[in-house]
């Protein structure tokens, strides 16, 4: 059997610096770096690679991927346009988006395996970083959010090793359906249901989604509302 595999441009990670951009200055490691050696992978991410917060790591969120593809449409709209790392990804991939990629699809990289538990939420560091006041908006907009893994299986991955896809989820949740869902078609109840019959979603999300389809129950809100 053939498993489609994605390149991986570049394997990323960073430390927890002070930054100021303009009138904000925030702790951040979003300014990562590409490694040239192999790295360990554990349940919480790569060894060296540093989070300012609590919410921005976890076994959740241990593994962060920008889809390659999205670059060219961010070239000429980000200052200071970096070909690594542009969005303080761990992986820069190409060919896996959020089109292609479903929540529970879980993918071989070196030693490890990793499964897609959620997307990436976009933050104001971003827009700060690169001074684009609306960078939020255009994420969410185009739905170039990027994604985020957890860790099934530790051990060393190395650049230049690929993506191997292992299996597919059988619910076929796209991230972006779940873009789709927690910013546009909020109370849509067969989507909200198809996203919670996927047991791989994040907890957070699950929470969040949970939330919406309450909603939609106890008010009595339909998809048009």
């Amino acid at each position: 059997m053939n498993h489609q595999t994605y390149e991986i441009k570049s394997l990323n990670i960073g430390r927890v610096e002070t930054l100021t951009y303009g009138k904000r200055t925030f702790e951040s490691a979003i300014r990562k770096q590409s490694v040239t050696e192999a790295i360990y992978l554990s349940k919480t991410g790569l060894s060296d690679d540093e989070h300012a917060y609590e919410h921005h790591g976890g076994e959740d969120k241990a593994l962060c991927l920008y889809p390659y593809d999205h670059y060219p449409y961010w070239r000429d709209i980000v200052h200071h346009f970096s070909e690594t790392a542009l969005f303080g990804e761990n992986i820069t991939v190409e060919g896996l988006t959020e089109e292609n990629a479903c929540i529970g699809d879980t993918f071989t990289f070196g030693e490890a395996i990793i499964q897609v538990s959620e997307p990436r939420n976009p933050c104001y560091k971003l827009a700060a970083k690169y001074e684009v006041p609306d960078m939020v908006v255009r994420m969410r907009d185009t739905g170039y959010t990027g994604f985020l893994f957890r860790v099934l299986k530790e051990g060393y991955v190395k650049p230049g090793e690929p993506l191997v896809l292992l299996e597919r989820d059988p619910g076929k949740v796209s991230v972006a359906l779940i873009n789709d869902v927690k910013f546009f078609d909020r109370y849509n109840k067969e989507k909200l249901e198809k996203v919670l019959s996927v047991r791989a979603l994040s907890e957070s999300f699950r929470n969040s989604f949970l939330k919406q389809y309450e909603s939609y129950t106890v008010n009595g809100l339909h998809e048009n509302d």
